[in-house]
């Protein structure tokens, strides 16, 4: 697969250069923020190994021209599953991934009931037979998880492990900056990047599209320094090219791609099935 060759180069260099080949919108915006962090933070990307793969490709008339893979990722344990949207923008332009989410269920169906044609149809992003339209999904996910149980969207939206933990990174930075003195907001938007969508063969829809995540909070005159310290990617603020603790003020924008099975209106919640996270830009000082 010349995806996985490229993408491979990409990250054991770091290089963004050599991504752009094999990437583009916001797999490539994660990506780039990725390789600057590790690079930064003096670390090595994961490799890559894909050991089955399955594909669709939906019925699509004019360019962008695009299709999916379903690829199982060995490189590390336990297992992921890569759920890769590949466009074409323009007759003889390369193909490159679009969106980059994975899911822990790496094997069998792609989450249980889920499944796609070899060649579904597309999904007008208005559909209003579908529990939402698929143009509309990430306001409504964004929504819920913004504001919890007090979304009007609460009952279109199964509270799974992307749901929740979004939800709870939410509160968790709302408590740690208010708690030491600062002001501000953090909230979900959705992102403004394109949406992609297939119909299932239940009739509902499988959608592909980004979470924003956005923190601003300033010092107060009791504020105490904050700082950014993860397991995975060490110290973030560094990370950016920031002090480890900032003092007066912090911007952050963190991304989430996203896929998700959105059924037929009143058939079930909206349920994400795959994600990927990484802040795109943070400023501060």
């Amino acid at each position: 697969m010349r995806y996985f060759t490229g993408i491979s180069k990409a990250n054991k260099a770091l290089d963004r250069a050599l991504a752009a080949k094999v990437q583009t919108g916001s797999a490539l915006a994660v990506n780039t923020a990725q390789y600057k962090a590790f690079q930064r933070n003096d670390m090595r990307y994961w490799k890559i190994r894909y050991t089955e793969t399955l594909a669709a490709a939906p019925k699509v008339t004019g360019y962008p021209r695009w299709f999916l893979v379903a690829a199982t990722d060995k490189g590390a344990e336990p297992a992921t599953r890569d759920l890769l949207v590949f466009v074409q923008q323009q007759k003889g332009a390369a193909w490159r991934v679009a969106y980059a989410p994975f899911s822990r269920t790496a094997t069998g169906p792609l989450s249980p009931g889920v499944d796609v044609a070899d060649f579904p149809d597309l999904v007008p992003a208005d559909d209003a037979r579908l529990a939402a339209p698929p143009g509309k999904v990430a306001a409504v996910v964004a929504d819920v998880i913004t504001r919890g149980s007090k979304s009007v969207f609460t009952a279109r939206v199964e509270n799974g492990r992307f749901v929740s933990s979004s939800r709870a990174s939410l509160l968790d930075n709302r408590d740690a900056f208010t708690g030491n003195g600062w002001s501000g907001s953090s909230k979900a938007v959705a992102a403004r990047t394109p949406v992609y969508a297939v119909r299932t063969k239940s009739g509902g829809a499988l959608v592909w599209f980004a979470i924003d995540s956005r923190h601003t909070y300033r010092q107060t005159g009791r504020s105490t320094g904050m700082t950014w310290q993860t397991d995975q990617y060490g110290d973030l603020h560094h990370a950016f090219g920031l002090p480890s603790t900032i003092k007066q003020r912090m911007d952050r924008l963190e991304r989430n791609e996203v896929v998700a099975y959105v059924p037929p209106k009143g058939k079930g919640r909206i349920r994400v099935i795959g994600n990927r996270w990484f802040p795109l830009a943070v400023s501060g000082r």
